[in-house]
């Protein structure tokens, strides 16, 4: 080999470097489950009328709602449990409710649950979570021609073992 011609091989292998570490940094920042950007965020700022009008019909439907959940079990997976009252504190029985559960670390991971009756207002599923800490839930009612929506926030713990 002729002196002075490994730096092609030098810059060539310097350039491959910085393209393979490039790679590894992008896909570092695009996978990362804790980062999360609100989903639809601009659709959401485009109907905020639409979201008061919702907070004004629920309040008007005078419901409330109490959402519970379980520690989370040794095999993984915690029961999710939702009490739904009208004004005058009777059970509501014949609701379809769905929920959006959110873990507030790993807000890019949310999963979606369709609760079932167990009692007359009250409706229950089971989340396939294995992460304890603070979930959001955004739970969303629909009875009839009525909707009615809530977002409650609970601290889920692991059982002790």
């Amino acid at each position: 080999m002729k002196r002075g011609s490994g730096w092609p091989i030098a810059v060539a292998t310097i350039l491959g470097l910085t393209v393979a570490a490039n790679i590894w940094l992008i896909r570092v920042a695009t996978h990362d489950p804790s980062f999360a950007v609100e989903e639809d965020y601009y659709q959401r700022g485009v109907h905020w009328d639409d979201e008061m009008a919702q907070r004004a019909h629920n309040a008007a439907l005078g419901w409330t709602l109490a959402a519970s959940i379980s520690p989370i079990r040794d095999g993984g997976g915690s029961d999710l449990t939702v009490a739904l009252r009208d004004s005058s504190v009777t059970p509501l029985s014949g609701a379809s409710i769905t929920v959006r559960a959110v873990h507030i670390a790993r807000a890019g991971e949310p999963m979606d649950l369709r609760l079932d009756a167990s009692t007359p207002g009250t409706y229950a599923a089971h989340m396939p979570i294995r992460r304890a800490g603070l979930w959001e839930l955004r739970i969303d009612v629909q009875r009839g021609a009525d909707r009615f929506t809530a977002t409650e926030r609970l601290d889920v713990r692991s059982e002790p073992r």
